[in-house]
């Protein structure tokens, strides 16, 4: 498989979330290819068993990872992935319903460079989507691990 390039890697357990986002990234082009993981086990076997561990030239540009998942929180996978040298530069932002502000410091703490919080409202779900991506996708720039190993 000739696979260049993850541009999102959306960590979610609401397949409602997951379509949401697909669409939103889609009706602007902001994401070729938008991966989803249901929880944060599958995502941990992605980056350190799976393709990622395997291609070190998949470079996705952004991690949206929600905070309330099953069995490892968004805050215990942003611990491993930020800890990680070969998945440490890829930027993390979190993506939850939580306003709470301990919830937003921990984020920051652990190493988030982001955090944006769902609305409960498609319309304005899929502006706030669509709104990360932008910037993401189109403003920021990202590092990149250019040894290609990982630790």
């Amino acid at each position: 498989m000739d696979i260049e390039q993850y541009d999102i890697i959306l960590v979610d357990d609401s397949p409602e979330v997951a379509e949401l986002t697909r669409l939103a990234l889609g009706s602007r082009k902001l994401a070729d290819k938008l991966t989803w993981f249901a929880d944060a086990e599958l995502a941990e076997e992605f980056f350190f068993q799976g393709e990622y561990a395997q291609r070190r030239d998949l470079h996705p540009y952004l991690i949206l990872l929600d905070l309330n998942l099953p069995l490892m929180s968004g805050h215990d996978f942003l611990k491993i992935i930020k800890s990680n040298a070969a998945t440490s530069h890829i930027p993390v932002v979190m993506f939850s319903s939580s306003d709470d502000q301990r919830d937003i410091n921990q984020s920051y703490e652990l190493g988030a460079n982001g955090y944006v919080v769902k609305s409960t409202d498609p319309k304005e779900f899929m502006g706030t989507v669509v709104d990360t991506g932008i910037y993401w996708r189109n403003r920021n720039r990202p590092a990149r691990n250019e040894e290609g190993a990982g630790a």
